[in-house]
C-alpha cells in the first residue's frame, strides 16, 4: 500500500514538471520570437534581459491540452516589471506570470560636473552603460549625442544626459547687432536691427528696427539674422 501511494505521488509530481517545463518553453520562446525583438526595435544596441518570477506556480495549474498557450503582456510599455497573461482554450483557464526586464544602452554622461548654462561636448562627457527604467525623459546617445546643446541645470559626474537636462544655446544675445530679414511673397527686404532679448533657433524674438526705431517679433535663423513674415 505504502508502495503505491509512492508511486501515485511519482507520477504526479513528474506530469506537473514536465508540463510546467513546456509552459516555461513556451513561455520563453515568447520571449525570444516576440518580446526581444519589440523591445530591440525600441532601444536599438540595447542588452536586454528578460527573467521569469514565480516559476513554481506553473506547477498549481492544470494541463492545457492545446497545442499552443496564447500569450500576452499586459504592460508592453513598462521597461521595468509587467506580467504577461496566459490563456489555455482546453480545458479554459487563465494566470499570469510576474516578469523582470532589464534595458541597458551605451549612454552619453557628465564626466566633469556640467554647470547650468554651460556647453555640453567631447570634454566633459563620455560613455556609460544605464539601465532605461532609471531614467526621465530620452537619453543621449553616440548616435544622437548632445554637443553643442547646454546643460538646463547644474549636472553631477556620472549623471546620464537625457533631452529634459538639456537646452538649446541662445544664437542671439541681447544687444547683438543683427540682420532683419522681412519678406512678402517674392519680395524680400533687408535692414540691420537690434536684438532685445537672448534668442535660440526657432525661437521669436523681440528686435529693433535700427533706421525706423519700429520694434517687431522675428524668428532666430542664425546668429546674425532674423525672419519677419508679412
Amino acid at each position: 500500500m505504502l508502495t503505491t501511494r509512492l508511486i501515485v505521488a511519482f507520477f504526479v509530481i513528474t506530469s506537473t514538471s514536465v508540463f510546467a517545463l513546456d509552459t516555461e518553453e513556451q513561455i520563453n520562446q515568447f520571449i525570444e520570437q516576440v518580446e526581444k525583438p519589440r523591445l530591440i526595435a525600441l532601444y536599438p544596441d540595447a542588452e536586454i534581459e528578460i527573467s521569469l518570477n514565480n516559476l513554481a506556480a506553473l506547477n498549481y495549474l492544470p494541463t492545457c491540452q492545446s497545442e499552443t498557450l496564447e500569450i500576452r503582456n499586459q504592460r508592453p510599455g513598462t521597461t521595468r516589471r509587467t506580467n504577461y497573461e496566459i490563456r489555455c482554450d482546453m480545458p479554459v483557464w487563465k494566470s499570469y506570470i510576474p516578469i523582470t526586464q532589464s534595458i541597458k544602452i551605451s549612454a552619453i554622461r557628465a564626466r566633469t560636473p556640467i554647470n547650468r548654462g554651460q556647453e555640453i561636448n567631447l570634454t566633459n562627457t563620455d560613455i556609460g552603460e544605464v539601465e532605461v527604467s532609471g531614467l526621465r525623459g530620452h537619453v543621449y546617445t553616440e548616435k544622437n549625442p548632445p554637443y553643442g546643446l547646454i546643460a538646463s541645470r547644474n549636472l553631477r559626474i556620472n549623471t546620464f544626459i537625457t533631452d529634459n537636462l538639456t537646452d538649446q544655446p541662445n544664437l542671439i544675445i541681447k544687444g547683438d547687432a543683427i540682420l532683419i530679414t522681412a519678406s512678402s511673397g517674392n519680395i524680400v527686404v533687408k535692414m540691420n536691427g537690434v536684438a532685445l532679448e537672448n534668442g535660440t533657433a526657432g525661437q521669436q524674438i523681440r528686435v529693433k528696427n535700427t533706421s525706423s526705431d519700429r520694434i517687431v517679433y522675428a524668428k532666430v535663423v542664425s546668429s546674425s539674422e532674423v525672419l519677419v513674415n508679412y
